[in-house]
């Protein structure tokens, strides 16, 4: 088409030009002035290579137009086979609240998160050994990231996270797990995972009510259980009724080789040769809705929720054992009230020798008074065995906290304020949770932002 409107223009400009030259020609005739045949010569050809030039031109535009859409199309091909991933296609988006990487025929997906938590502690003690003291400032409580998603297909699933050490910063893997399918209603979880006791342990510290979790678990349930490592069948048959039960290297074995286990110098049951643990819940309310027990908040709750738990550990070491367990309940409904209790035991023996028997119990509530501000308060008590104590040290434990939330978007952004009375103090420093040990009574403040990605 070019070509030809090249030609026709040629054409049009060629008579033009044989028009004007008869008119110089006529022109010149009137004037006794005629030009030679040399000159009309000259002329034409002039006109010609003016013809061919504006063709090229109009060639070589084609020509670009053509390489670019050959450009375009090449670039589109490699695009799509680049984004192929077995038998599916990727793509990536902010899919059910969080940032997905998956494949269109869902075997295959990541999503990555991370987590925030800056805090300011003041804490203000009396104590004999070293009198008044006062202790504050600011720390990141907590930094940490993940991996999660599923693999093969969809039924297997994933999850490995790691976390910042608040003194130092040194990144340490805190839990690594993949979860197979082995029925509509029983599953593998193989791994490091959070030993599933303590209610308070295994909810998030992403979904706490208060700044932190009490002293009560810290002393005698999760704080000494934590992270083990082993293979748990988790079965969820019912609607209303979920169990699971693992073998593990026993009570905080997590970042352990095989040659040497869990335990603690707290507990005195170290190093440990095996465990075994276990958990039920029951629904009676709300097992059409259990993220709801993923937290203790009653916030957005859609219907009501009651829940009776308990679970245990028995973990072994040579001529020592320890024995965790637990029985909890937590209410929430639809009008904004929250609350959980739990009774908590340790019963131990450290070689064949000396044994004891702590306990204590906890009672929290919660009271959203609009979708943004909640206000809460906590009491735990704990009962220490004398046997295992030095004479004079305190043996029953107070702890009593009140404070707020001020949620900006749920828990992923969130101001968390509370302050915390020890009438009794502390046994033991717990600096994660702020407390720093003391034989007389202890006032604690700690204000936290969140931030989860």
């Amino acid at each position: 088409m070019l070509r030809a409107k090249g030609r026709v223009l040629a054409s049009a400009v060629i008579a033009g030009a044989v028009g004007l030259g008869s008119a110089a020609i006529a022109s010149a005739q009137e004037q006794q002035k005629e030009p030679t045949a040399q000159e009309l010569k000259a002329q034409i050809e002039a006109l010609q290579k003016k013809v061919a030039q504006l063709e090229a031109s109009q060639q070589q535009d084609r020509g670009a137009v053509l390489a670019a859409q050959t450009t375009k199309e090449e670039v589109m091909t490699d695009a799509e086979k680049r984004s192929k991933l077995g038998s599916g296609d990727l793509n990536a988006g902010y899919i059910d609240g969080k940032f997905t990487i998956r494949s269109d025929d869902g075997s295959f997906s990541l999503s990555p998160g991370a987590q925030f938590q800056f805090r300011y502690t003041a804490n203000s003690r009396d104590d004999d050994a070293v009198g008044d003291d006062f202790q504050d400032g600011f720390e990141v409580r907590r930094m940490k990231f993940n991996f999660a998603g599923n693999v093969i297909n969809k039924d297997t699933t994933y999850n490995f996270q790691f976390e910042t050490n608040e003194n130092g910063g040194a990144v340490t893997l805190e839990e690594a797990w993949i979860r197979f399918k082995l029925q509509d209603d029983l599953h593998l979880r193989l791994g490091q995972v959070k030993d599933d006791v303590f209610h308070e342990e295994t909810t998030s510290s992403r979904r706490q009510l208060a700044v932190t979790r009490s002293l009560l678990n810290e002393l005698l349930a999760g704080g000494e259980t934590d992270y083990v490592q082993g293979a748990r069948l988790e079965w969820d048959a019912t609607d209303a009724l979920r169990a699971n039960v693992m073998l593990h290297d026993g009570y905080n074995s997590d970042n352990t080789p095989f040659t040497e286990s869990g335990g603690t110098g707290a507990v005195g049951v170290t190093p440990t040769d095996w465990g075994v643990s276990g958990r039920v819940e029951y629904f009676a309310k709300g097992a059409d809705a259990k993220k709801q027990y993923d937290d203790f908040t009653a916030m957005k709750n859609k219907s009501d929720l009651l829940v009776f738990g308990g679970g245990a550990d028995y973990s072994y070491a040579g001529d020592s054992h320890a024995f965790f367990h637990s029985a909890d309940v937590q209410y929430e409904n639809t009008g904004g009230l929250g609350a959980y209790g739990a009774v908590i035991g340790l019963e131990r023996e450290i070689d064949a020798g000396d044994s004891a028997y702590d306990w204590g119990f906890l009672v929290q509530a919660g009271y959203m008074f609009n979708e943004k501000w909640e206000g809460f308060a906590r009491w735990d008590l704990t009962f220490l065995d004398d046997d295992l104590l030095d004479p004079g040290d305190e043996d029953t434990i107070n702890e009593f906290t009140i404070g707020f939330n001020y949620y900006i978007n749920g828990h992923n952004a969130k101001f968390t304020v509370d302050a915390t009375y020890l009438p009794d103090g502390s046994p033991s420093t717990e600096s994660g949770i702020g407390v720093l040990g003391t034989d007389e009574e202890s006032f604690i403040f700690r204000g936290q932002f969140q931030l989860l990605l």
